[in-house]
């Protein structure tokens, strides 16, 4: 069973009005005490239930069931962080990971926000990293590692994708000089890293002018993926970080601008 029809089935099997044992899901999923644990204590990091001693119950915040969730307002064809970080889990932790080897101690990094670049976070060391990020879900993953050195840029708040956003030129991004950033996007085409949002399009750009080196990491999925705004030509980036479901003919022509192509196998673990 994937990850994600894993996830979708325990909050299904959740109530509201009682606790459902660890033991109840184990049985009724198949799967092991240990995966059941871990699942629950994610899901409510997402928010997607409350966690209790020895099960779960249903949150009455969020629903993921298949059900429409009334949502605020956003950024434009940008899913929440929360049904993002379901999509493609194991190829997303596969990508992150292999980030990783792209950071050492003492590295200034851009990490902007999204559900790889979050797992990424996630996954490093409490060392002496430099890191502005504009992911209110990366700080909090990152306000544990106390040798972490985190900058935000100053914006307005966007709940739903968890990122801050500031329209305007001045602030502390000016002052801030990185080697290298990670960054998501919603496609990564022949026209080059594209997204779906006016707002976020412009942070961005202004993101990758304070840093030396650009690295992408996106899923399959999102290759030749449908977006109409351009953040920046494939001249611009440097590496790309996906998986094994990328296409012959795509890193051909990725490979074609001069970026460092890394294919990951995706993380079974995560999806299965």
């Amino acid at each position: 069973m994937h990850l994600q029809d894993r996830w979708k089935r325990i909050i299904d099997e959740l109530s509201s009005e009682r606790v459902t044992s660890v033991d109840e899901l184990t049985e009724r999923l198949g799967v092991s005490p240990a995966t059941i644990r871990r699942d629950l204590n994610e899901l409510h990091e997402l928010g997607h239930l409350l966690r209790v001693r020895g099960g779960a119950m249903r949150s009455e915040g969020k629903l993921y069931s298949g059900r429409e969730e009334k949502r605020s307002e956003g950024l434009r064809g940008q899913s929440s962080f929360s049904d993002s970080v379901i999509a493609n889990a194991g190829a997303k932790r596969a990508i992150a990971k292999a980030a990783l080897d792209y950071i050492t101690p003492g590295l200034s990094m851009i990490i902007d926000g999204g559900t790889t670049t979050w797992m990424m976070a996630s996954m490093m060391n409490d060392d002496s990293y430099n890191v502005l990020t504009t992911s209110v879900p990366i700080l909090q993953c990152l306000l544990e590692r106390s040798r972490v050195k985190v900058t935000l840029p100053g914006g307005e708040l966007f709940r739903d994708q968890g990122i801050i956003l500031n329209p305007y030129e001045d602030g502390i991004l000016q002052h801030f000089a990185a080697a290298r950033m990670f960054i998501g996007c919603q496609a990564l085409t022949k026209n080059g890293l594209m997204q779906t949002d006016t707002l976020l399009v412009q942070s961005e750009r202004r993101l990758m002018e304070r840093a030396s080196e650009v690295v992408v990491l996106a899923d399959s999925s999102k290759i030749d993926a449908p977006a109409s705004l351009s953040v920046c030509p494939l001249s611009q980036i440097d590496v790309v970080i996906t998986d094994d479901g990328i296409s012959a003919d795509a890193v051909r022509w990725l490979k074609a601008h001069d970026i460092d192509v890394r294919i990951v196998k995706a993380d079974q673990a995560a999806a299965a």
